[in-house]
């Protein structure tokens, strides 16, 4: 009963540090950020240094365009505090979270280590019932979805997790025109939810 209480608690203002045990070491990481269940469930690959030592989520250059992008579809208010835009995400009823936990500078984990976080998020997802998950990067959404993927961006055709329906984000080097119509997508998920 203690891991589902784990599972489904809310945590407040970060930092949002925890510890992880990898090959018999202590490490530290960022803890999962729940959504309420109407909530959108945004996933990425894994936590970077930076983002652990800040304690927040998405610190580095790529992932303050996240946080950008999520201010300018309105999931996020205007002028929210990048630094702490995670707790702002949580404040919203919504949650972050990586398929998996071990930090690392760049994108190096394996396709085999990332599949193995696909369990776990589906887990995650069957207990918290979010709205709908969002990947933030293609590669978590094609580890997910088990195969490549033709969207570019938008919901997923015939990819779910625990019965929610999957969206992906516009790659950080998408042209301006496809982040555009991107975070319109996004815009209207979120008020759709919103009710």
């Amino acid at each position: 009963m203690a891991e589902i209480d784990d599972l489904l608690a809310r945590p407040g203002p970060g930092p949002h540090r925890g510890p992880i045990a990898v090959a018999g070491a202590d490490l530290e990481t960022l803890i999962d950020l729940p959504p309420n269940r109407a909530g959108l469930l945004f996933v990425g690959l894994n936590p970077s240094p930076v983002s652990v030592t800040a304690g927040h989520y998405h610190q580095g250059r790529l992932g303050r365009a996240f946080w950008r992008r999520l201010m300018i579809a309105g999931v996020l208010p205007a002028g929210t505090p990048v630094a702490t835009a995670d707790d702002a995400l949580v404040a919203a009823g919504h949650g972050i979270t990586d398929l998996i936990k071990l930090p690392t500078a760049r994108d190096v984990a394996t396709d085999r280590e990332l599949t193995l976080g696909v369990g776990p998020l589906w887990q995650k997802v069957a207990v918290w019932r979010p709205s709908a998950i969002v990947f933030i990067y293609k590669r978590a959404a094609e580890i997910a979805a088990g195969r490549p993927l033709e969207e570019k961006w938008g919901q997923l055709a015939g990819v779910a997790l625990a019965g929610r329906p999957c969206f992906l984000m516009p790659g950080p080097y998408a042209p301006v025109g496809e982040v555009n119509e991107g975070l319109n997508l996004l815009r209207n998920l979120h008020r759709t939810i919103q009710g």
